[in-house]
């Protein structure tokens, strides 16, 4: 029976400028990606060569949607991670994979993926490089072509904005975000205005919503139930620990 998963090899810009303050990081980061995806049945996460987190999980849209938030939250502004990402159907039983073995074709295209961006001169922090039966080539230019656009979005953001939008993904609630921040409901406005944080997240939605449907045409899952109760657990954490957002 396949199987459907999604890998993503994540690097982090410039890392080696101060890695041991990074590597300290990216085991944070990996404990909140155990956290937020502790109620999928088959996940397996790896954080290694100090400024690598290779991830392997349950349906399509989960690579993408922890890549998401994780650029929401992440700390250093001006070392982003980017992420090389794949998806597809799998023969194998996923909870004996064993991530540092597994050669299977998805982790050869995330890698793949993840050098594309690397050896690119904008940098955009999410590429796609999915099974070819998973999604048609048109699907998978059109796709990288949002994510590109919601890429370019992101690093233009100052950092006033980039906090106003990381708060919006996880709270949606403007007065909230004015008390918690100090400035009055109209700058908060204006900010995620002028940070295009609403075409930000429409351009999440439509995505997490595209690779929700291919997963259903090609495997006959319904995922989408179990992407809100993702959303939702992530979202929980971050509203209890707004701090990870805010430091």
């Amino acid at each position: 029976m396949k199987k459907p998963v999604s890998v993503f090899m994540m690097d982090v810009t410039d890392s080696s400028r101060n890695w041991k303050e990074v590597s300290s990081y990216l085991e944070t980061v990996e404990a909140y990606i155990k956290h937020w995806t502790k109620g999928l049945p088959n996940v397996h996460i790896k954080h290694r060569l100090g400024d690598e987190i290779v991830c392997i999980f349950d349906h399509y849209a989960t690579a993408y949607t922890i890549a998401f938030y994780i650029n929401q939250i992440w700390r250093f502004s001006d070392q982003p991670p980017y992420f090389g990402m794949s998806f597809g159907n799998v023969e194998e039983d996923i909870s004996d994979i064993d991530i540092d073995k597994w050669n299977h074709p998805l982790m050869k295209h995330a890698r793949l993926a993840n050098e594309r961006i690397k050896q690119s001169s904008n940098r955009t922090p999410i590429i796609f490089f999915p099974d070819s039966d998973a999604m048609s080539i048109p699907s998978v230019e059109m796709s990288n072509l949002l994510l590109e656009y919601q890429g370019k979005l992101i690093n233009e953001q100052t950092k006033l904005q980039r906090l106003i939008s990381g708060l919006f993904s996880v709270l949606d609630e403007q007065k909230m975000i004015a008390n918690l921040l100090g400035k009055s409901p109209s700058t908060i406005s204006s900010h995620y205005k002028k940070g295009n944080c609403e075409i930000i997240l429409k351009t999440f939605n439509t995505l997490q919503r595209t690779l929700n449907h291919q997963e259903e045409t090609q495997s006959g899952t319904y995922p989408s139930n179990i992407m809100n109760e993702l959303e939702n657990t992530i979202k929980n954490h971050l509203k209890q620990n707004l701090k990870i957002i805010t430091n």
